[in-house]
């Protein structure tokens, strides 16, 4: 079995860039198929009132709509990705998997596969909640052991798909399959997107004041993806010089991203700020009252609503965890200590310091400062996007905000490893012209 996985694994990075390609595209293409079939016994309209009201309209998005449609890939990538978070949250406080995912490639490999146990046991609880608990209100009809029995197993199966497809798609080396994935399903949100915005800028007023307001925030979404382009391609260049006797003294850089943390600090504010609203349709009680209005103030479609300001109190608390959790996802994401050690080892120093603990110092306060920097934008970005939205009445839409940085960083991901794959095969091609053979490209 170790052989045949080992065999598929070499066979796979032996394909061609187009071959690759390919796959991966057919592998989306089913991914979007499955998520546009709908089970035949859920109640649409409940589901899409809990989406609408609720703001859950980012879940929506991540599935790529599968979520309205409950169809088979209904879980999608969110138990993965709920997964990782709770796996990288874990590393802070076991040795264990900390040590686990520093040992180069069997250890990662080790860390990844508990991601995926832990992804499945979450698709199997996120089914069964939804079965369960919101088939009872209305989801499920009829509502009884049978439907709630294969919705289960169904929306857990498709979930536990998605994560191994994941798997298949990273061994292609073009990327994150879960990545390609999301954001596949992203995209996918686009045509409904674009539909919100032509109904809600037509309704009313003279066609020209109509096509002056899509134009305008046509050019605000382009502005905000520039922006994101930009914020993803910034880095901050920490001098090094190299001082081994082998190379002599070389001057060189030492690169900061701006988006030290990627977006993570805003998936898991996110992820938080939407788990009151997701146990709030578990127990109608929470939805009324006290209560009610606290778990109101986490709805992102609520945020910035001249008739209903205090809500937008939820903005502020979004900001302060997208701060608290850049702090801490730093020390997991670039930690300041083996960043040190791995300067000192390969005789790098900066100009002033001593190796070790001053370096060590440096690094992390320079990256700090880059990266809460980095989120303040991010987040700025973001809040700036939920606030057109709210003042123009269109609500959550899956292009603004955190899905934009999203496939950002997807895109840009994918150009670095297609230009690494095209590279390394002019290599090989060069190679193998020298040697006096002759190839077919």
């Amino acid at each position: 079995m170790q052989y045949s996985y080992k065999t598929m694994t070499t066979r796979l990075n032996e394909l061609s860039l187009w071959m690759k390609v390919t796959i991966i595209l057919a592998a989306l293409a089913i991914v979007r198929i499955g998520s546009n079939i709908p089970l035949p016994f859920v109640n649409r309209e409940y589901i899409q009132a809990l989406l609408d009201v609720e703001g859950l309209g980012f879940l929506n998005a991540i599935t790529g709509g599968s979520m309205l449609q409950m169809s088979f890939f209904a879980l999608s990538v969110s138990p993965y990705i709920t997964a990782s978070i709770i796996i990288q949250l874990m590393t802070v406080v076991s040795p264990t998997l900390d040590e686990m995912r520093k040992d180069g490639k069997t250890g990662m490999d080790k860390y990844k596969k508990i991601t995926q146990a832990t992804g499945v046991a979450l698709a199997l609880l996120q089914a069964a909640g939804m079965a369960i608990g919101l088939g009872s209100q209305g989801l499920l009809t009829p509502y009884n052991p049978v439907t709630v029995l294969g919705a289960t197993l169904i929306w857990t199966a498709g979930g536990v798909f998605i994560i191994f497809l994941g798997e298949f798609l990273d061994k292609l080396e073009l990327g994150s399959g879960i990545s390609m994935i999301l954001f596949c399903n992203i995209v996918a949100s686009i045509p409904s997107d674009i539909r919100s915005i032509y109904e809600v800028f037509t309704v009313s007023g003279p066609a020209v004041v109509q096509a002056t307001k899509i134009i305008a925030f046509a050019l605000i979404i382009l502005g905000v993806i520039a922006a994101c382009v930009v914020c993803s391609g910034t880095l901050k260049q920490l001098p090094v010089v190299q001082t081994r006797k082998l190379t002599g003294s070389a001057k060189s850089t030492f690169p900061i991203p701006l988006m030290t943390c990627s977006v993570m600090p805003v998936i898991f504010a996110g992820s938080i700020m939407s788990m009151p609203i997701l146990i709030a349709q578990f127990v109608p009680t929470l939805q009324s009252g006290v209560a009610g209005h606290i778990i109101r103030t986490m709805n992102t479609s609520a945020w910035f609503d001249p008739a209903m300001p205090l809500y937008s109190v939820g903005a502020i608390v979004y900001a302060l965890l997208t701060t608290a959790f850049t702090y801490f996802y730093l020390e997991i994401g670039f930690n300041a200590t083996e960043i040190a050690e791995n300067l000192k080892k390969s005789g790098a120093v900066i100009p002033g310091l001593r190796p070790g603990k001053p370096t060590e110092e440096r690094i992390r306060n320079i990256s700090t400062r880059v990266a809460l920097l980095g989120n303040t934008i991010m987040t700025g970005i973001i809040l700036f996007m939920y606030c057109v939205c709210s003042v123009s009445g269109l609500g959550t839409l899956s292009i603004a905000g955190t899905s934009c940085f999203i496939c950002v960083n997807v895109v840009l991901e994918e150009k670095k490893k297609i230009e690494s794959n095209l590279s390394l095969r002019m290599k090989k091609a060069r190679t193998f012209l020298l040697a006096g053979n002759r190839i077919a490209v």
